[in-house]
Protein backbone atom coordinates (compact mmCIF):
# COMPACT_ATOMS: atom_id res chain seq x y z
CA UNK A 1 0.00 0.00 0.00
CA UNK A 2 2.93 2.36 0.90
CA UNK A 3 4.29 1.67 -2.52
CA UNK A 4 1.06 2.76 -4.71
CA UNK A 5 0.74 5.87 -2.53
CA UNK A 6 4.15 6.64 -3.61
CA UNK A 7 3.32 6.46 -7.16
CA UNK A 8 -0.10 7.80 -6.95
CA UNK A 9 1.57 11.41 -5.72
CA UNK A 10 4.61 11.89 -7.04
CA UNK A 11 6.59 15.19 -6.29
CA UNK A 12 6.05 18.12 -8.52
CA UNK A 13 8.60 19.10 -11.02
CA UNK A 14 9.94 22.42 -10.49
CA UNK A 15 10.23 24.48 -13.87
CA UNK A 16 13.90 25.06 -15.35
CA UNK A 17 14.37 28.56 -16.49
CA UNK A 18 16.18 28.14 -19.84
CA UNK A 19 19.34 29.32 -19.87
CA UNK A 20 20.88 31.19 -22.80
CA UNK A 21 23.93 29.39 -24.71
CA UNK A 22 27.30 31.71 -24.73
CA UNK A 23 28.05 33.11 -27.80
CA UNK A 24 31.03 32.60 -29.62
CA UNK A 25 33.27 35.49 -28.70
CA UNK A 26 36.60 35.34 -30.56
CA UNK A 27 39.53 35.25 -27.72
CA UNK A 28 41.71 37.77 -28.29
CA UNK A 29 45.13 36.65 -29.97
CA UNK A 30 48.43 37.34 -27.68
CA UNK A 31 50.56 39.50 -28.83
CA UNK A 32 54.04 37.53 -29.05
CA UNK A 33 57.78 39.10 -30.14
CA UNK A 34 61.00 37.49 -32.38
CA UNK A 35 63.75 36.81 -30.41
CA UNK A 36 66.33 35.91 -32.70
CA UNK A 37 68.25 33.19 -32.06
CA UNK A 38 71.70 32.66 -32.78
CA UNK A 39 73.13 29.21 -34.37
CA UNK A 40 74.76 27.96 -32.29
CA UNK A 41 78.17 26.54 -33.90
CA UNK A 42 78.31 22.72 -34.09
CA UNK A 43 82.06 20.97 -34.68
CA UNK A 44 81.68 19.40 -38.15
CA UNK A 45 83.89 16.55 -36.92
CA UNK A 46 82.53 16.60 -33.40
CA UNK A 47 83.19 13.05 -31.93
CA UNK A 48 79.46 11.43 -31.61
CA UNK A 49 78.52 9.26 -28.81
CA UNK A 50 79.02 5.51 -29.07
CA UNK A 51 76.67 4.65 -26.73
CA UNK A 52 73.30 6.47 -28.35
CA UNK A 53 74.36 6.54 -32.15
CA UNK A 54 73.80 3.39 -34.07
CA UNK A 55 76.54 2.29 -36.07
CA UNK A 56 75.22 3.30 -39.38
CA UNK A 57 75.01 6.93 -38.34
CA UNK A 58 78.23 6.35 -35.93
CA UNK A 59 80.53 5.02 -39.58
CA UNK A 60 78.83 7.87 -41.39
CA UNK A 61 79.76 10.57 -39.00
CA UNK A 62 83.58 8.93 -38.62
CA UNK A 63 83.65 9.15 -42.22
CA UNK A 64 84.91 12.78 -43.19
CA UNK A 65 87.77 12.47 -40.23
CA UNK A 66 88.99 9.01 -41.38
CA UNK A 67 89.30 10.54 -45.35
CA UNK A 68 90.91 13.67 -44.09
CA UNK A 69 93.61 11.52 -42.16
CA UNK A 70 94.05 9.49 -44.47
CA UNK A 71 94.64 12.43 -46.70
CA UNK A 72 97.25 14.12 -44.57
CA UNK A 73 99.18 10.54 -44.22
CA UNK A 74 99.33 10.52 -48.08
CA UNK A 75 100.35 14.13 -48.98
CA UNK A 76 102.95 14.18 -45.90
CA UNK A 77 104.27 10.83 -47.39
CA UNK A 78 104.87 12.03 -50.93
CA UNK A 79 106.12 15.14 -49.80
CA UNK A 80 108.75 13.13 -47.20
CA UNK A 81 109.33 11.33 -50.76
CA UNK A 82 109.74 14.07 -52.75
CA UNK A 83 112.21 15.96 -50.38
CA UNK A 84 114.39 13.03 -49.85
CA UNK A 85 114.66 12.47 -53.72
CA UNK A 86 115.61 16.27 -54.08
CA UNK A 87 118.11 15.95 -51.49
CA UNK A 88 119.28 13.15 -52.69
CA UNK A 89 119.64 14.38 -56.69
CA UNK A 90 121.35 17.44 -55.67
CA UNK A 91 124.08 15.60 -53.62
CA UNK A 92 124.87 13.05 -56.36
CA UNK A 93 125.00 16.30 -58.71
CA UNK A 94 127.87 17.88 -56.12
CA UNK A 95 129.51 14.56 -56.21
CA UNK A 96 129.79 14.68 -60.02
CA UNK A 97 130.85 18.17 -60.37
CA UNK A 98 133.46 17.24 -57.79
CA UNK A 99 134.93 13.89 -59.22
CA UNK A 100 136.84 12.99 -62.48
CA UNK A 101 135.71 10.09 -64.27
CA UNK A 102 137.70 7.81 -66.05
CA UNK A 103 136.53 6.25 -69.23
CA UNK A 104 139.29 3.54 -69.51
CA UNK A 105 136.71 0.79 -71.45
CA UNK A 106 136.71 2.93 -74.56
CA UNK A 107 139.92 3.31 -76.50
CA UNK A 108 141.10 6.58 -78.70
CA UNK A 109 140.42 4.92 -81.95
CA UNK A 110 137.36 3.92 -80.93
CA UNK A 111 134.51 4.94 -84.39
CA UNK A 112 132.13 5.25 -81.79
CA UNK A 113 133.79 7.87 -79.79
CA UNK A 114 134.85 9.69 -82.66
CA UNK A 115 131.16 10.22 -84.20
CA UNK A 116 129.54 10.89 -80.59
CA UNK A 117 132.63 13.92 -80.55
CA UNK A 118 131.72 14.69 -84.36
CA UNK A 119 127.85 14.79 -83.99
CA UNK A 120 127.62 16.65 -80.07
CA UNK A 121 131.02 18.18 -79.46
CA UNK A 122 132.05 19.46 -83.17
CA UNK A 123 130.34 22.61 -83.92
CA UNK A 124 131.24 23.63 -87.58
CA UNK A 125 129.40 27.11 -88.35
CA UNK A 126 130.92 29.55 -91.01
CA UNK A 127 130.84 32.90 -90.56
CA UNK A 128 127.96 34.97 -91.51
CA UNK A 129 130.29 38.19 -91.54
CA UNK A 130 133.94 37.35 -92.01
CA UNK A 131 135.90 39.19 -89.62
CA UNK A 132 138.95 41.32 -90.56
CA UNK A 133 141.86 39.29 -92.10
CA UNK A 134 145.05 39.35 -89.23
CA UNK A 135 148.36 40.07 -90.32
CA UNK A 136 151.29 37.46 -90.73
CA UNK A 137 152.88 36.60 -86.95
CA UNK A 138 156.57 35.38 -86.87
CA UNK A 139 155.34 31.96 -86.33
CA UNK A 140 153.90 31.76 -90.17
CA UNK A 141 157.33 33.33 -91.06
CA UNK A 142 158.72 30.64 -89.39
CA UNK A 143 156.74 28.03 -91.02
CA UNK A 144 157.57 29.50 -94.50
CA UNK A 145 161.43 29.68 -93.70
CA UNK A 146 160.62 25.54 -93.20
CA UNK A 147 158.34 24.89 -96.24
CA UNK A 148 157.69 28.10 -98.15
CA UNK A 149 154.24 28.92 -98.37
CA UNK A 150 151.80 26.05 -97.69
CA UNK A 151 148.24 27.07 -99.20
CA UNK A 152 145.24 24.65 -98.12
CA UNK A 153 147.49 22.66 -95.34
CA UNK A 154 146.28 21.70 -91.53
CA UNK A 155 146.35 22.49 -88.38
CA UNK A 156 145.05 21.86 -84.64
CA UNK A 157 144.62 24.22 -81.92
CA UNK A 158 143.98 22.73 -78.77
CA UNK A 159 144.43 25.41 -75.84
CA UNK A 160 142.53 25.60 -72.63
CA UNK A 161 140.97 28.84 -72.97
CA UNK A 162 141.36 31.97 -75.09
CA UNK A 163 140.09 33.52 -78.26
CA UNK A 164 141.06 32.68 -81.19
CA UNK A 165 144.79 32.55 -82.12
CA UNK A 166 146.43 35.20 -85.02
CA UNK A 167 148.17 32.53 -86.52
CA UNK A 168 146.24 29.97 -87.38
CA UNK A 169 143.55 32.56 -87.89
CA UNK A 170 145.78 33.58 -91.15
CA UNK A 171 146.41 30.73 -92.24
CA UNK A 172 142.87 29.31 -92.27
CA UNK A 173 141.73 32.58 -94.41
CA UNK A 174 144.79 33.82 -96.19
CA UNK A 175 146.30 30.46 -96.81
CA UNK A 176 143.15 28.47 -97.08
CA UNK A 177 144.15 25.84 -94.37
CA UNK A 178 141.74 23.68 -92.96
CA UNK A 179 141.48 22.52 -88.76
CA UNK A 180 140.05 22.84 -85.60
CA UNK A 181 139.77 24.79 -82.92
CA UNK A 182 139.70 23.17 -79.27
CA UNK A 183 138.29 25.08 -76.27
CA UNK A 184 137.98 23.83 -72.63
CA UNK A 185 136.56 26.82 -71.22
CA UNK A 186 132.60 26.90 -72.13
CA UNK A 187 132.57 30.63 -72.90
CA UNK A 188 135.39 30.19 -75.20
CA UNK A 189 134.23 27.58 -77.20
CA UNK A 190 130.78 29.45 -77.95
CA UNK A 191 132.58 32.78 -78.96
CA UNK A 192 134.31 30.95 -81.37
CA UNK A 193 131.60 28.56 -82.99
CA UNK A 194 130.80 31.32 -85.49
CA UNK A 195 134.07 32.04 -86.90
CA UNK A 196 135.92 28.57 -86.77
CA UNK A 197 135.06 24.36 -86.89
CA UNK A 198 135.17 24.71 -82.51
CA UNK A 199 135.17 21.30 -80.77
CA UNK A 200 134.64 21.66 -76.85
CA UNK A 201 136.89 19.40 -75.28
CA UNK A 202 140.09 19.20 -73.38
CA UNK A 203 143.25 17.29 -73.74
CA UNK A 204 143.28 13.94 -71.58
CA UNK A 205 147.14 13.07 -70.44
CA UNK A 206 145.91 9.29 -70.91
CA UNK A 207 145.22 6.63 -73.70
CA UNK A 208 141.22 6.86 -73.15
CA UNK A 209 138.70 9.98 -72.90
CA UNK A 210 138.07 11.83 -69.32
CA UNK A 211 135.15 13.49 -68.02
CA UNK A 212 136.40 16.27 -65.74
CA UNK A 213 134.88 19.42 -63.77
CA UNK A 214 136.23 22.77 -65.07
CA UNK A 215 136.31 25.94 -63.16
CA UNK A 216 135.80 29.07 -64.77
CA UNK A 217 136.39 32.66 -63.49
CA UNK A 218 133.41 34.83 -63.20
CA UNK A 219 132.77 38.94 -61.77
CA UNK A 220 133.23 39.46 -58.11
CA UNK A 221 135.78 36.35 -57.68
CA UNK A 222 133.20 33.68 -57.96
CA UNK A 223 133.69 30.48 -60.13
CA UNK A 224 131.00 28.86 -62.40
CA UNK A 225 131.40 24.89 -62.76
CA UNK A 226 131.22 22.95 -65.78
CA UNK A 227 131.38 19.65 -66.72
CA UNK A 228 133.89 19.08 -69.88
CA UNK A 229 135.13 15.74 -72.20
CA UNK A 230 138.71 15.30 -72.04
CA UNK A 231 139.45 13.68 -74.92
CA UNK A 232 143.25 11.78 -76.33
CA UNK A 233 145.45 13.64 -78.75
CA UNK A 234 144.61 11.03 -81.34
CA UNK A 235 141.40 11.21 -81.30
CA UNK A 236 140.79 14.54 -81.53
CA UNK A 237 142.90 14.69 -84.60
CA UNK A 238 140.35 11.56 -85.83
CA UNK A 239 137.23 13.68 -84.52
CA UNK A 240 138.75 16.57 -86.96
CA UNK A 241 140.20 14.68 -89.83
CA UNK A 242 143.40 15.24 -89.65
CA UNK A 243 145.86 12.79 -88.73
CA UNK A 244 149.19 14.54 -89.45
CA UNK A 245 148.69 18.00 -89.78
CA UNK A 246 150.95 20.88 -90.97
CA UNK A 247 150.88 22.69 -87.38
CA UNK A 248 150.11 21.98 -84.15
CA UNK A 249 149.72 24.45 -81.51
CA UNK A 250 149.19 22.86 -78.36
CA UNK A 251 148.58 24.38 -74.24
CA UNK A 252 147.61 23.29 -71.19
CA UNK A 253 149.27 20.74 -68.07
CA UNK A 254 147.97 17.64 -69.87
CA UNK A 255 150.39 17.92 -73.31
CA UNK A 256 153.60 16.19 -72.42
CA UNK A 257 151.84 13.46 -71.34
CA UNK A 258 149.86 13.47 -74.20
CA UNK A 259 152.28 13.05 -77.01
CA UNK A 260 153.64 10.46 -75.01
CA UNK A 261 150.72 8.69 -75.80
CA UNK A 262 150.15 9.98 -79.46
CA UNK A 263 150.85 6.81 -82.12
CA UNK A 264 153.57 6.30 -84.49
CA UNK A 265 150.90 5.99 -87.22
CA UNK A 266 149.80 10.13 -86.19
CA UNK A 267 152.82 12.10 -86.32
CA UNK A 268 152.51 16.09 -86.01
CA UNK A 269 154.51 17.82 -88.56
CA UNK A 270 155.06 21.06 -86.65
CA UNK A 271 154.36 20.98 -82.92
CA UNK A 272 154.17 24.94 -80.65
CA UNK A 273 153.78 23.69 -77.17
CA UNK A 274 153.03 26.95 -75.31
CA UNK A 275 153.97 26.61 -71.56
CA UNK A 276 154.88 28.76 -68.93
CA UNK A 277 156.56 25.82 -67.21
CA UNK A 278 160.23 25.31 -67.83
CA UNK A 279 160.19 21.83 -66.46
CA UNK A 280 157.33 20.94 -68.61
CA UNK A 281 159.14 22.53 -71.60
CA UNK A 282 162.32 20.98 -70.74
CA UNK A 283 160.55 17.10 -70.39
CA UNK A 284 158.62 17.56 -73.39
CA UNK A 285 161.68 19.12 -75.42
CA UNK A 286 163.82 15.69 -74.16
CA UNK A 287 160.65 13.66 -75.30
CA UNK A 288 160.42 14.95 -78.57
CA UNK A 289 164.03 15.25 -79.68
CA UNK A 290 164.08 11.28 -78.92
CA UNK A 291 161.47 10.93 -81.14
CA UNK A 292 162.78 12.20 -83.97
CA UNK A 293 162.03 16.11 -83.47
CA UNK A 294 163.80 19.02 -84.03
CA UNK A 295 163.99 22.52 -81.64
CA UNK A 296 163.16 25.39 -84.58
CA UNK A 297 162.25 28.45 -83.01
CA UNK A 298 161.88 29.68 -79.26
CA UNK A 299 159.49 31.81 -78.54
CA UNK A 300 158.84 33.73 -75.19
CA UNK A 301 155.70 31.76 -74.33
CA UNK A 302 156.51 28.59 -76.10
CA UNK A 303 158.88 26.60 -78.29
CA UNK A 304 157.86 25.31 -81.90
CA UNK A 305 159.12 22.14 -83.11
CA UNK A 306 160.15 20.38 -86.47
CA UNK A 307 159.67 16.89 -87.56
CA UNK A 308 163.11 15.91 -88.96
CA UNK A 309 162.14 13.80 -91.78
CA UNK A 310 160.10 16.89 -93.05
CA UNK A 311 163.28 19.45 -93.41
CA UNK A 312 165.05 17.17 -95.52
CA UNK A 313 162.24 16.92 -98.15
CA UNK A 314 162.54 19.54 -100.45
CA UNK A 315 160.90 23.07 -100.57
CA UNK A 316 157.65 22.33 -101.97
CA UNK A 317 156.74 25.24 -104.77
CA UNK A 318 154.44 28.20 -103.51
CA UNK A 319 150.67 28.71 -103.41
CA UNK A 320 150.17 25.14 -104.15
CA UNK A 321 148.15 22.23 -102.48
CA UNK A 322 150.79 20.65 -100.41
CA UNK A 323 151.27 16.94 -99.12
CA UNK A 324 153.49 14.87 -96.66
Amino acid sequence: MAEKKIQENPLPEVPQEPVDKPKDVPKPVPKTTTVPIAPVPTNRFGIPSLTKTPPNELYRKLLPAILFVLTFVTVMTMLLIYMDTVAMGAQQFRLNMSQDYELASIPAESPILIAYVRQLHLAPRPPKNPPPVPNITDRVEVLDRLYGEIYNGTFVEILPQGDREPTTSYLEMVRGWKGVAVRAAPRDFLSLRGAASALHACLSPTAHPREVSYQEPEGGGSLFSSRVLCLPLHTLLLAAGVTRPHYALLAGRSVPAALRRLPASAKLQVIEFRSNDQAAIRNTTEYLLSVNYTVVATFHDSVMYALTDTLTRTSVTTKSSWSP
